[in-house]
């Protein structure tokens, strides 16, 4: 038995090693007798024929072991022949090829590997593309008998991509971006609409900023070479900190271009997502559970002619915004169509400013930087309103900012012929409506901008509870604002601003203590003592009216009048929107007769304009926004003694003379 085992394993050992001789030895003939140089003009011709693009291995072809038995290919390189810039070149690619084929005179393609790929994608300014080229039909080459005889089948299951690149510049976008690090791995790989697992791996650098992003795609994956369809199920797509899942499809791209995608992600930080595209400063930044984004619904499709979104939704913290609308492409008679409807919930636009700008919202000026100025002084992008026309209608059950609240919200929004109108339906605002109409006119030069807002019955009571500094007057209030500005810059705009603002109370309540303040420290020059003394820090107007008026800019030329019932101020100044700073000149004039003598001095104080400087920041306390101009106020009492002693001396001169004329009266009388 023990001898019978032996020669078993002798004879096995024997077959093996006879079937490895022989494997070794028709190796050896497959690459001795095999040239695989032979097989170059055929790579070179299927490519051609295939997609009218030009192949060219220009290094050596080899039979190769690692990293499968094939075919290695040095120095491969692709062109359209038209342009000279080469499409996508290769240091190496690897074949694996079916061994039996060989013997049998076909060439079988089962696996491609790729090493160092780059690929060159450029766009010129008229939107033509180096991959996308108008090319003639392509004639392929008189093929040698060699060659032409041998038969080519494609069967590619594993697509494996190493450390590929993609240059991309688009000089009609101004767009300069590269890929780099590209990785892609797909097995059962084929172009017979069958579908097959592939992920991908990159990082998208933009040229101009350097900043880089790391993306990551894997989904099923189908495509249909002669259908021209190719399909993408359970996507995964992530963005850091953003995962899109999904689906996706394009149908007929060789003919009729179409598409369609069903996507939705997880909730994700809107700050930690723009710091991938912008630098932002660190105390900007949100917290990680807050600006919360949720996209869930996303349905879109589209074709050659333009896109339809059928459906967004998003989930924005607490509520919730959700868009559809239409976009046709511009053509060579029509500019870019645009519709679309926006309707939210209960928006606070307060929770998606940068953190570092929630406190100062309220303050104007006090959010500006150094690079305000130079933001300010570029060039507005108004020629855009130029190139398409626009209708899009918007709903919110409310919008509150920077701690004021409108509900609900209904705004329509046109442009045509290069004019954007806004028009905002009369929204509730505290107890009263708020409507707003904004006109924008590229099509002139410079831009023109006209902006109207009213205001009707607001209460100031209850806009005191979300504004505490406008606590200082009650009563129901109306109030409008019209102007205009011009410019194609920020800076230009404001430097032009002209127009008016109104505003009316009827029977209202105030606080005067700033203005009691300001006429005790008048009084400190008056030897008759403190003309504020009786006023109580609350008085009732019958009426308050306040205006002010802009010519050409904010900085100055403003012109500023407010009237409660007998007290009067008016004056001139302007507004520092960078440093969050007014500085006006002003009057303060307590008027006599017929004007209801709300409050009461002694008539020798009526109508004396009163010289006053208000220069201080929005955000300081209101009982330092203005006080005495002393060396002025010395002046208006010097003067209001001359008057006196004027006045005294025309009563003594007057009396003397009428005694003189009593005298020579009873003279002539006596005669």
């Amino acid at each position: 038995m023990r001898q019978s085992m032996s020669k078993l394993l002798k004879y096995l050992t024997f077959f093996i090693t006879g079937l490895l001789v022989f494997v070794v030895a028709l190796a050896l003939i497959l690459f001795v007798v095999i040239d695989p140089n032979r097989y170059r003009p055929v790579l070179e011709d299927l490519v051609a024929s295939q997609t009218g693009l030009q192949l060219q291995i220009a290094g050596d072809m080899n039979w190769t072991f690692r990293p499968v038995f094939g075919l290695s290919l040095q120095d491969v390189r692709l062109s359209n022949g038209v342009t000279p810039q080469e499409l996508a070149s290769f240091s190496n690619v690897a074949l694996r090829l079916e061994p039996a084929g060989l013997f049998r005179g076909e060439l079988n393609l089962q696996e491609f590997i790729a090493e160092d790929l780059h690929i060159n994608w450029t766009v010129d300014s008229n939107g033509q593309t180096n991959w996308l080229l108008d090319l003639p039909p392509s004639e392929a080459p008189a093929q040698t008998s060699s060659a032409g005889s041998i038969p080519v089948d494609i069967n590619i299951a594993q697509v494996t991509l190493n450390n590929a690149s993609i240059d991309i510049q688009d000089q009609q976008q101004g767009l300069n971006a590269s890929l780099r690090r590209l990785n892609l791995s797909g097995s059962n790989t084929n172009l017979q609409g069958q579908e097959f697992p592939l992920e991908i791996s990159t990082q998208l650098i933009d040229q101009t900023t350097n900043r880089r992003l790391d993306l990551n795609l894997q989904s099923d994956t189908s495509v249909d070479l002669d259908a021209g369809d190719i399909a993408l199920s359970d996507i995964r797509f992530n963005l850091s900190p953003l995962l899109i899942t999904g689906s996706a499809e394009i149908n007929n791209f060789r003919n009729d271009l179409s598409w369609h995608a069903d996507l939705s992600s997880q909730p994700f930080n809107l700050s930690y997502l723009l710091e991938n595209f912008m630098a932002l400063p660190e105390d900007s930044m949100s917290a990680p559970d807050e600006q919360q984004i949720t996209v869930q619904t996303l349905r879109v499709n589209g074709d050659t002619e333009g896109v339809t979104l059928q459906e967004l939704l998003l989930g924005l913290n607490d509520t919730s915004l959700e868009l559809s609308g239409d976009l046709l492409f511009a053509t060579g008679n029509r500019r870019m169509m645009i519709g679309y409807e926006l309707r939210g919930g209960d928006i606070n636009l307060d929770d998606w400013l940068p953190a570092s700008e929630q406190g100062q919202a309220s303050a104007p000026g006090s959010g500006t930087s150094g690079g305000t100025s130079t933001a300010n002084a570029t060039e507005l992008p108004l020629d855009i309103l130029n190139t398409l026309d626009l209708r899009g209608n918007h709903s919110f059950d409310s919008i509150s900012y920077s701690g004021l609240r409108l509900a609900p919200v209904s705004a329509t929004v046109q442009i045509q012929n290069g004019v954007l109108n806004l028009v905002s339906q009369p929204a509730g605002f505290y107890d009263g409506t708020l409507a707003a109409t904004a006109s924008v006119n590229a099509s002139s030069r410079p831009a023109r901008v006209e902006l109207e807002t009213q205001l009707e019955n607001v209460s100031a009571a209850a806009l005191t509870e979300d504004k505490p500094r406008l606590g200082f007057f009650t009563g129901n209030f109306n109030a409008n604002t019209s102007h205009t500005m011009q410019g194609n810059t920020v800076d230009a705009l404001f430097n032009s601003i002209s127009g008016a603002s109104q505003m009316q109370v009827a029977n209202s309540s105030v606080d005067i203590t700033m203005l009691k303040q300001v006429f005790a420290a008048i009084s400190v020059l008056n030897p008759d003592g403190n003309l504020a003394a009786q006023w109580p820090d609350t008085v009732r107007f019958n009426s308050v009216e306040a205006y002010l008026l802009f010519n050409d800019g904010l900085d100055e030329n403003q012109e500023l009048r407010v009237r409660l019932d007998n007290f009067d101020v008016s004056g001139t100044g302007g507004i520092n929107l960078d440093q969050g700073e007014f500085d006006y000149s002003v009057e303060f004039t307590i008027l006599g007769e017929p004007a209801p003598q709300t409050i009461r001095v002694n008539p020798n104080y009526h109508n004396i304009p009163w010289p006053i400087r208000c220069d201080t920041a929005f955000a300081d306390p209101g009982l330092q926004y203005c006080s005495p101009d002393l060396q002025r106020v010395r002046e208006v009492f010097a003067q209001m003694a001359r008057n006196e002693v004027e006045r005294r001396a025309s009563e003594a001169i007057g009396e003397q003379v009428e005694r003189l004329r009593n005298r020579v009266r009873e003279l002539f009388q006596n005669n």
